[in-house]
């Protein structure tokens, strides 16, 4: 189960085999293949390879195919993609990091899969992330699924100095842009801002693109923490944590017998959360990054905080709520804001044997005990 800033941002690609022959002639290897759903970028290694997907016995993978390394940003989305591709034998490594530029610098192309719901700001920032990856005269590629596509041009040719484009298609639009011999400065694309909660002391929060909370807090976070009733030592878990601003509000409360973890899928989430808690002065806190929450220890918190991205698939919400009660101590305190009570009480119901819900802000903050 995967629940970071990939949930909100999902997108099929449907075309991608029949977009990627109007830039076949301008892909040198090694590829790196940013970002995109999962089959999409599945299907994209094997075009690269010159393979087709789906088939019932597909052939051993090929040991001299065009390197291809595939670049993710959440765990789960890294995690199915390497099981597609060892599905479909196809040779390529999975890298998850919370930025393109953790790549090291050697490749000849980058293709970016373009989703029509992923972030502006995140595109914005993979362009100029991924000028920093390419050897000098090696592509930057975008495929994007909007048949017409009016940010790609003007955006690449800001950081690259120009930009082509494929004849207009109905499966989507491709660009592409060669990068010169010289070195740009790196330009981080974030929004920095403050919050706080009722009369307690503010906090600076800075947030990336393609993260939950990018340029404000969330209302639905802010929902919550004005209902919960953390205590000075208790342990608290921020999961499904964002840039963290969740367990670094709730830290002044715990106290210095207190810890705070923070937890994602996103290790673009995770990095984030980590330079906040430290920029706002918290010292006992903890860091997990992961698709399932397995690695958390049973019975350990007194306090879990939850705001799942409730326009996404009801299974992230219900796999919040199991892992909750796993996690939480005898007592412990559970807090799950909702835009979608009718559907996420009973569940907590079932889970925890009793529940009661508080509105706030136009949400439902439903609290229960282990």
């Amino acid at each position: 189960m995967f629940y970071g800033a990939a949930a909100r941002y999902h997108s099929p690609m449907k075309h991608v085999v029949d977009l990627y022959p109007l830039v076949a002639s301008k892909v040198v290897p090694p590829v790196l293949v940013v970002a995109g759903p999962v089959w999409p970028g599945t299907e994209l290694v094997a075009a690269i390879h010159g393979r087709t997907v789906g088939m019932a016995d597909p052939a051993p993978a090929d040991p001299s195919a065009p390197e291809v390394v595939c670049f993710q940003y959440d765990v789960y989305q890294g995690e199915r993609l390497r099981e597609k591709l060892v599905q479909e034998s196809l040779a390529a490594e999975v890298l998850v990091s919370a930025d393109v530029w953790d790549v090291p610098a050697k490749f000849n192309t980058v293709i970016f899969l373009s989703s029509v719901q992923a972030d502006r700001e995140l595109k914005l920032d993979i362009i100029e992330q991924s000028y920093q990856v390419l050897l000098p005269g090696g592509r930057f590629v975008v495929l994007s699924e909007y048949e017409r596509d009016s940010l790609f041009a003007k955006a690449i040719k800001k950081v690259f100095g120009k930009c082509s484009e494929a004849p207009r298609s109905d499966f989507g639009s491709a660009f592409w842009a060669a990068r010169e011999a010289e070195e740009l400065p790196r330009r981080r694309h974030k929004m920095t801002y403050h919050a706080k909660i009722g009369d307690r002391p503010s906090m600076s929060f800075e947030s990336w693109p393609g993260t939950f909370g990018y340029g404000e807090m969330d209302n639905g976070s802010r929902a919550m923490l004005e209902v919960a009733d953390v205590r000075p030592g208790d342990k608290v878990l921020d999961m499904g944590c964002g840039n963290g601003v969740v367990g670094c509000l709730v830290a002044p409360q715990a106290g210095a017998a207190g810890r705070i973890t923070f937890v994602d899928s996103s290790a673009r989430a995770i990095r984030l959360a980590e330079m906040n808690a430290t920029a706002n002065g918290l010292k006992d806190f903890k860091l997990v990054t992961s698709s399932t929450m397995a690695e958390l220890p049973t019975g350990e918190y007194d306090v879990v905080l939850a705001n799942p991205p409730y326009f996404s698939n009801s299974e992230i919400g219900r796999h919040f709520i199991q892992t909750a009660r796993d996690v939480l101590r005898p007592g412990g305190r559970f807090y799950f804001v909702t835009k979608m009570p009718v559907q996420t009480v009973p569940e907590i119901v079932d889970t925890f044997g009793t529940a009661e819900s508080v509105e706030n802000r136009g949400y439902t903050v439903v609290i229960a005990t282990a």
